[in-house]
């Protein structure tokens, strides 16, 4: 079995380096995604709070 060339080490590099490239667009792209999500939970959180507050207080309001 052969070596590799230095053309073929370059090329091996190259590729190496697009992948690794693409995998950190990936994480990154991944990592805004997660953070929206986590943002509309907090703001349905919030809403749930407030709708089970007003449900409350109106339930309060009958009696």
């Amino acid at each position: 079995m052969t070596e590799p060339t230095l053309k073929q080490w370059k090329r091996r590099a190259l590729k190496a380096e697009q992948q690794v490239e693409f995998l950190q667009q990936l994480r990154t792209s991944e990592a805004a995604t997660e953070m929206k999500h986590y943002r509309e939970i907090a703001t349905l959180r919030v809403a749930l709070k407030e709708a089970k507050e007003a449900i409350e207080w109106a339930m309060e309001q009958q009696t």
